[in-house]
């Protein structure tokens, strides 16, 4: 498409022909051949989307391999002044799970970084619920259709339970904290867990608190009340995280 764009436009051959000779003529290449070349200015295509039924399908080629994230890492630096990114997927559309190859997080990362300016990414922890309590909240939602992931970490934070999106499962649209008796009776906990929450709805998430001693006294009608909110984002199309994994 370059090659007949500069066969076809007298301006876009100019160009080229004026950059030929020097240390840095317009190049295209693909992501297994960028080295040492370096530019002013970098446009990076992702090339994966949605194929014609709207399905994603979670295969990112030679950034799945063993050593995918350095060559990303090289593309990504190749910029001396700026790199201009064209996709049709959003970093919401990868889905990252505890087996995903280091390049895939890299890419789902730069693209959340490209999209909202925020470092921040969600990182599954491999923990399990803390309590009983947030067990068996994450039961309840799993046997309503939900896919919950525990203690996940964002922005140096752990949020309780995180529930994807299930319109689009590389999202969350919730997360939800589940709070007990210590909460209450401490005050620095409180103002701590405020500023918390303040940090996590600044990139972006929705946070949904349970009050233990509610869910005790009446699990059902506290539990219809998270459905409803759950049900209300999802009629809205709202997701929980700018970024998601």
């Amino acid at each position: 498409m370059v090659d007949e764009l500069f066969a076809t436009d007298v301006e876009a051959e100019a160009y080229r022909q004026r950059w030929e000779d020097t240390l840095e003529p317009v190049i295209v290449k693909n992501l297994e051949n960028v080295q040492g070349d370096e530019r002013d200015v970098i446009f990076i295509s992702t090339v994966y989307g949605k194929d014609a039924s709207g399905n994603f399908h979670q295969r990112f080629g030679p950034i799945n391999g063993a050593h995918g994230h350095r060559r990303l890492n090289v593309l990504f630096t190749r910029a001396k002044k700026q790199v201009r990114i064209f996709s049709s997927m959003k970093s919401t559309d990868i889905k990252i799970e505890t087996t995903s190859r280091a390049g895939v997080k890299a890419l789902k990362g730069y693209l959340a970084y490209a999209e909202t300016g925020h470092l921040d990414v969600p990182q599954l922890s491999e923990k399990g619920p803390d309590s009983d309590f947030e067990r068996w909240v994450m039961d309840m939602l799993v046997e309503n259709g939900y896919e919950v992931v525990p203690q996940l970490g964002v922005a140096g934070y752990f949020i309780d339970l995180a529930v994807r999106n299930p319109e689009n499962n590389g999202a969350f649209i919730l997360g939800i904290e589940c709070d007990g008796a210590m909460y209450h009776s401490a005050r620095s906990a409180r103002d701590r867990d405020r500023l918390r929450q303040e940090t996590l709805e600044r990139l972006g998430w929705r946070i949904y608190r349970i009050w233990s001693t509610d869910w005790f006294r009446n699990p059902r009608i506290e539990f219809q009340k998270l459905s409803d909110t759950l049900n209300k984002l999802r009629q809205n199309g709202t997701a929980g995280g700018s970024a998601g994994i």
